[in-house]
């Protein structure tokens, strides 16, 4: 045997007895770590954000309590009994009782479930509109962007509240008139971010890769670039189902949204407003109040933590 292949195996015996003694290499282990995921860096920013936690926290609870909240409780919402009408707090009616006897506590319940599902339904028909006018105007350009943002400046001048009471009064206050009516003057802000992300978006090298490989344009809008806009238009929705549920709760305060018997926090509040002032009774409107005032400030709370969370800066520092 000669003296280098004698060397040879002198040394890979070496390196066996290394690795027996000290186990794998560094890069052995960081072959094995798993990469993370945009989401998963968004999560664990958004943890950090302790208002936004409790804001989650809060608004699920809510959403809980309204949904199964009124098959639990043994009062129906437009049960009369005049037994026990205008009763403050009591163990038996935690929220009091309104001038008919109807428990204050299944009203506040049942009335969230149609709130929230206007926020919601709302917030669905502005995010429908105003992603379908933003990206189209941003990957077109030219003359047809500039056409799209005229319309947007055109329902930006609009008196919004006017508008919406007028279609009300005309169509009637039902379900779909409602959300339609808010939905079509709330798209505009969701539209011009799109937009702006777009333009932005459609000149990276991502982009033209695909355009050189022969993607149509739809799959580069649905494939490429919308999915990388997704985080103003995360955040956008869920600050509009906030503005969207205080847009219910003044038109139902109003008298122009849903009509008895339905409840809703804003009819609630426009219920009792002459018997807090004559009567004294506190409670009809605390309640409902209290309900507004907890939902918005959370889904506010979660909007600021998803802004923190899917800022890409944010995410590069971390």
């Amino acid at each position: 045997m000669s003296e280098a292949t004698k060397g040879d195996r002198l040394e890979g015996a070496h390196v066996l007895e290394q690795a027996r003694l000290h186990g794998p290499s560094v890069p052995s282990l960081a072959s094995h770590e798993r990469p993370r995921s945009l989401w998963s860096d968004a999560w664990r920013q958004f943890r950090r954000h302790r208002l936004a936690l409790a804001g989650l926290f809060t608004l699920a609870s809510i959403v809980l309590a309204v949904i199964a909240g009124p098959e639990l409780i043994p009062y129906d919402p437009e049960r009369i009994d005049f037994r026990a009408k205008s009763s403050p707090p009591t163990l038996a009616h935690p929220m009091g009782t309104d001038e008919l006897g109807r428990d204050q506590l299944v009203r506040v319940l049942d009335g969230g479930r149609v709130s929230l599902a206007v926020g919601l339904a709302v917030v669905l028909v502005a995010m429908s509109v105003g992603v379908a006018i933003g990206a189209i105007a941003g990957y077109a350009g030219g003359w047809v962007d500039n056409a799209l943002m005229r319309v947007v400046d055109v329902f930006y001048s609009m008196p919004g509240l006017f508008v919406i009471i007028l279609l009300v009064t005309l169509l009637g206050p039902n379900f779909w008139t409602i959300v339609i009516s808010l939905g079509l003057l709330r798209w505009m802000t969701t539209a011009r971010l799109v937009r702006a992300s777009f333009l932005s978006l459609k000149e990276q090298e991502f982009v033209e890769a695909a355009r050189a490989i022969g993607a149509s344009n739809v799959r580069i809008v649905l494939r490429h670039i919308l999915p990388n806009a997704l985080s103003p238009i995360i955040v956008a929705a869920t600050l509009g189902i906030a503005g969207a549920i205080l847009a219910e709760s003044a038109l139902s305060f109003l008298g122009l949204g849903f009509q008895p018997p339905q409840a809703t926090w804003g009819r609630m509040l426009e219920e009792a407003q002459k018997m807090v002032i004559h009567e004294g009774h506190w409670w009809r409107g605390f309640f409902p109040g209290l309900m507004i005032f907890l939902t918005i400030i959370s889904i506010n709370f979660v909007g600021d933590g998803l802004r923190d969370a899917l800022d890409p800066r944010r995410l590069e520092r971390s």
